[in-house]
């Protein structure tokens, strides 16, 4: 379900401004949290006065909601629909972890808070949010359950090993340094490396 529009188009009708008012306030709220993340904060990062901020936004909760939908819609755009286009569960697998991780690397922190900030929302935003997310590992469970039906999967419990591979990927934000020796596509492809390994059956992993 789509969220409700809670910040303000351009007159032109586009939506510049609201994304980096998201992008900006999804940063504070990666490294700083949530709760220890003022309105102020945002306002002065925005060089914006609170007044000004609130033209945009109804609250900070409403904001983080927003963020949040935007990070759902990231992963449904950039992750699962290239993967429904690929030939095969194998392809479809690699495509889900190489697109996910290479959004955390590249610093898309609205896909990274989706998990760490869903108990600020109210109940019904969590609702939200939370069947969104509940679709997305459906999607990853059911790709490893075409995956065991092959023959092609470990004898591994398909659950365990959804939970398994989006919690490496969302482990990524907390370890990687941008501008080092490797770049979000490396970092993704590393990780499918140690996915395909440590999951598929000899004959069906991929070098």
């Amino acid at each position: 379900m789509k969220a409700k529009r809670v910040l303000k188009l351009n007159a032109d009708g586009s939506d510049d401004r609201l994304t980096e008012i998201c992008r900006t306030a999804a940063q504070f709220f990666y490294e700083k949290g949530f709760d220890a993340t003022s309105v102020s904060d945002i306002a002065d990062a925005m060089k914006l006065t609170k007044a000004g901020l609130y033209y945009y936004i109804e609250g900070k909760q409403e904001l983080l909601f927003e963020i949040m939908n935007r990070g759902m819609d990231a992963l449904e755009q950039e992750v699962i629909a290239p993967a429904e286009m690929a030939a095969d569960a194998e392809a479809k697998l690699e495509a889900i972890i190489h697109n996910h991780a290479k959004q955390i690397a590249a610093g898309n922190h609205a896909v990274t808070i989706i998990s760490d900030e869903v108990t600020a929302l109210t109940a019904a935003q969590r609702k939200k949010i939370t069947a969104r997310r509940r679709a997305y590992f459906d999607f990853v469970r059911a790709t490893l359950d075409e995956l065991k039906k092959e023959g092609k999967l470990h004898d591994v419990d398909t659950t365990v090993a959804a939970f398994s591979i989006v919690g490496m990927i969302l482990w990524v934000s907390r370890w990687y340094q941008p501008g080092g020796s490797l770049t979000p596509d490396d970092v993704s492809q590393e990780i499918s490396k140690i996915a395909f390994n440590a999951l598929l059956s000899p004959t069906g992993i991929k070098n």
